[in-house]
């Protein structure tokens, strides 16, 4: 409505020829007709300011009182009925109007419009707030500076800046008086619609809050209030609302990035208050996650740094670790650190509160802290055995298997495996891996094997498929008899000749010896676990066995352990998984250039069994990644083509995944099948025209003009012909109803590669499939559809029928109680059976109460009452 209020207005005149678009000139601004003010100038005393504001006054209104007068026997008489006897919108669209034709002489309309913006006025409230808002951001205010009020201007050198001028000086007083009124009324404005957005409706709450935000990024004028309004709508009640908030202060810094340490600022002093709830807190964090960083703005990651660590020890200190907030802080904790340059000090003082919280939170918040704590010892060169013997405990948690931060997790043991430089705790760590591919999903275990592949490319000597020969010996030693020590005690060797002793690590004032029988066993076996704050010297206790309940895998026997696992993996019932095993013992490397993780699901290979594609992410321009939502999942290779597509069937089979290999050549045999029975349709058809006939019968020297000229033949023959084409052309290579038998030898080399299980499979689905494949071809961007760059008159032949279609049509439609076109009619898209129609009316009729058998219409409820 604004817009085109704007050309009806400000179009003075329409141009009719090049020379006159070349004169016309857009009419200035209001604020484009005062000149700059001196940057040095005498501050007036008070009594100077209230003379000089009250002439300014008296000048406003002599102008507005000109203005009023010159436009009395124009449309201004109309705009001023409008006003006050039209609609709502009548009204707001003559207010609207008259205000862009001269804002200067239209006060008093800013100040009537600005009046309507109120909580009780729903309707009117928030049309106002609409045109409004447009108007400041368009006529009103100042895009290159604040408005100033009228005691800020130069009022001691008004002569000088007037050159004495009478008229030029009524004029400049005008307008700085009429900047002074309009800033008070922005003001007023401003806090109308902080009002609004307290309403107890959402939508007037939502729509206060775009219409703060809007102005907010549009002009700095009254930023700080506007700021603090949107920040405090983070704690509404509704979390719509505080949805709303957040979106809002995300596309503002998407906007104008170089508000970031103010916008931070607003939200802390926001978090930091007394008697703030813990959803306003939890959306603060939130949103303080979707920042900007970047090496460039250090101190906005350092400052997001201490707002994250004052949160974390309050939570701490309250108990909520296993809280959503908790969770929030630290996905913070991990985006801001890499861009703080802290020095390591400065956080080494929560090492062991989080450390704390690795063993007592729950699995997701562990792996965020853990993930922490990777970066941390990674920055500071000291990645300690604390770190691995934590992650080697975590890959053990039962919740592994359920939680949906399994890349998160395989991703950071990637990346701590690389830094390590420990053999035999790589080759604890794999061990561990691999025994937990066995009891996961297809998935998981495949996003495994690929980890472990990349660490023995890059990590020679972790390779352990086969058991050393010294290992063999050294458990060969141990006599075939099993020993145990308690996790309480410790080995140590002062001398060879003399005994080994036991000494008990947790033994307090109280003596607590052990039994002699489990001293026994125990040893020439070390200690499970070493404390880091025990004053007793340690030697490192040699190890003769792979144990892998070992806390510490540096001391777990990496070097007397095989991976055995492949073994059992080369069986899986998953293709994949049998493949990258296979891969593994044969010392070749994985290579895949997707997402084991979303690949090998079993709703993607469902999506694949039954033909659907997913669906393409249109790349937005101008969008924020940062800021934007979690991508899609995005297929790559021949994933990317239908599975039913010509392309996808004429792939060499080498580049086929092996988990899509039965769908492959159980497709591509029928492809091959249909595209040769279509060849020799064709050519028989081609043979049996009537062109054919009639070439052979002037070859042979028969004359046929004694005959008489059928038009109706030749024109149904033609359509026939036609038919038969249009329906080649746009059925994209659909099937015709004729099954075909894949009981032949000629496809058995299709199906070299599968087992005799999957091939009897395939000739039970042959034997059982009644209907047809749709296949797809290059040409066709639609699956299982005609192709729509055909124009629908151009295929006449579907507007006829045969005699006895059309005499079936006839009787089917006498022979129902329903008149056709009526309301009781039923929709047969699904081309359903005459009975079901007929069951289907008569299950009609006794819902709506026309049972003839209990007594006609009103009688019919015999069931349930």
């Amino acid at each position: 409505m604004v817009n085109k209020m704007k050309f009806k207005t400000r179009t003075k005149f329409k141009p009719s020829t090049e020379d006159d678009i070349d004169d016309y000139e857009t009419p200035k601004k209001w604020f484009e007709t005062i000149q700059d003010d001196p940057k040095t100038f005498r501050k007036s005393t008070e009594k100077e300011l209230v003379e000089l504001k009250n002439e300014a006054k008296q000048c406003h209104d002599s102008e507005v009182a000109n203005y009023n007068t010159k436009n009395s026997k124009t449309k201004h008489q109309w705009m001023q009925t409008m006003m006050s006897k039209g609609t709502v919108s009548d009204k707001i669209a003559a207010r609207t109007v008259s205000i862009q034709d001269n804002p200067v002489c239209n006060l008093e309309t800013i100040r009537n419009l600005v009046g309507t913006v109120k909580v009780g006025k729903k309707k009117e409230c928030i049309a106002t707030i609409e045109v409004l808002t447009e108007l400041f951001l368009s006529d009103l205010l100042r895009p290159d500076r604040k408005l100033k009020a009228f005691h800020e201007r130069p009022l001691s050198k008004l002569n000088d800046l007037t050159s004495g001028n009478a008229i030029t000086r009524r004029k400049l007083l005008s307008l700085w008086y009429f900047e002074d009124q309009l800033k008070e009324l922005y003001a007023s404005y401003i806090t109308a619609l902080n009002s609004t957005a307290h309403d107890t409706v959402d939508n007037n709450k939502e729509k206060a809050i775009n219409a703060m935000y809007k102005l907010l990024a549009g002009n700095p004028e009254q930023e700080k209030n506007l700021l603090t309004n949107i920040v405090n709508k983070l704690g509404d009640p509704s979390q719509k609302v505080a949805s709303k908030a957040m979106y809002c202060l995300t596309q503002l810094l998407f906007k104008h990035l170089n508000m970031q340490p103010v916008v931070l600022h607003e939200i802390e002093r926001l978090m930091f208050r007394p008697n703030i709830s813990s959803r306003a807190q939890y959306y603060g964090l939130c949103f303080l996650s979707q920042f900007h960083l970047s090496h460039e703005a250090s101190d906005v990651a350092r400052k997001l740094i201490d707002v994250y660590f004052a949160f974390f020890k309050a939570c701490v200190k309250k108990g909520e670790i296993d809280s959503r907030m908790m969770s929030a802080l630290l996905m913070g904790l991990n985006r801001a650190y890499p861009y703080a340059k802290l020095e390591f000090e400065q956080v080494s003082k929560h090492i062991d509160t989080m450390y704390r919280l690795v063993h007592l939170a729950n699995f997701n918040i562990s792996l965020h802290t853990l993930t922490l704590l990777y970066q941390v010892s990674d920055f500071g060169n000291n990645i300690n055995d604390r770190f691995y013997s934590a992650l080697y405990k975590k890959l053990a948690d039962p919740r592994l298997l359920s939680t949906t931060h399994q890349a998160m997790l395989l991703n950071l043991v990637y990346k701590t495996l690389l830094k390590d430089a420990e053999v035999n705790r790589i080759k604890m760590f794999i061990k561990r891996l691999l025994q937990i591919s066995l009891f996961t999903q297809p998935c998981f275990s495949c996003g495994v094997l690929y980890l472990v592949s990349q660490i023995l490319v890059k990590k020679k000597p972790t390779q352990a498929l086969v058991l050393d020969a010294a290992a063999v010996n050294a458990l060969d030693d141990d006599e075939g008899e099993e020993k145990y020590l308690d996790a309480t005690t410790v080995e140590i060797k002062e001398d060879p000749d003399q005994d080994t002793t036991l000494i008990d690590i947790n033994e307090k004032e109280e003596d607590v010896k052990p039994d002699k029988d489990e001293l026994d066993a125990s040893l020439s076996i070390g200690g499970s676990w070493y404390h880091c704050q025990n004053g007793v010297k340690k030697e490192k206790v040699p190890v003769n066995a792979y144990r892998p309940l070992h806390r510490n895998p540096l001391y777990g026997g990496g070097e007397f352990c095989a991976y055995t696992e492949l073994c059992q993996l080369k069986n899986h019932f998953h293709p994949t998984v049998q493949l990258y095993a296979t891969n593994i013992l044969e010392g070749e490397s994985i290579r895949y250039s997707g997402d084991p993780l979303k690949d090998f699901t079993l709703v993607r290979f469902l999506d694949r069994f039954v033909f659907k594609n997913p669906k393409k992410i249109n790349e937005t321009a101008g969008v924020n990644r940062t800021l934007s939502k979690r991508k899609l999942y995005t297929p790559t290779g021949v994933k990317m083509l239908p599975v039913n597509s010509a392309g996808y069937l004429k792939e060499d089979q080498r580049n086929i995944p092996v988990d899509e290999l039965f769908m492959y050549s159980y497709l591509r045999k029928k492809y091959e099948a249909k595209t040769t029975e279509a060849e020799e349709e064709s050519d028989l058809e081609s043979v049996q025209s009537e062109e054919f006939e009639e070439m052979l019968d002037k070859m042979a020297g028969v004359q046929d003009g004694d005959e008489d000229l059928d038009y109706m033949r030749d024109i149904g023959d033609n359509l026939k012909q036609k038919k038969k084409s249009n329906d080649k052309e746009e059925t994209d290579g659909a099937e015709d109803e004729s099954d075909v038998d894949l009981s032949d030898d000629e496809g058995d080399e299709e199906f070299s590669d599968l087992d005799d299980d999957d091939r009897e499979l395939i000739g039970d689905l042959d034997d059982d499939d009644e209907e047809d494949i749709d296949f797809i071809e290059d040409d066709s961007p639609v699956k299982g559809k005609k192709n729509k760059l055909k124009k629908p008159g151009d295929d006449i032949s579907s507007l006829f029928a045969s005699a006895d279609e059309f005499a079936t049509l006839l009787e089917d439609e006498g022979g129902s109680q329903v008149k056709p076109g009526g309301s009781n009619a039923f929709s047969n898209k699904d081309n359903a059976n005459v009975k079901q129609l007929a069951w289907e009316e008569k299950r009609n009729r006794w819902v709506r109460g026309f049972n003839k058998a209990v007594g006609g219409k009103g009688a019919t409820r015999t069931r349930g009452g």
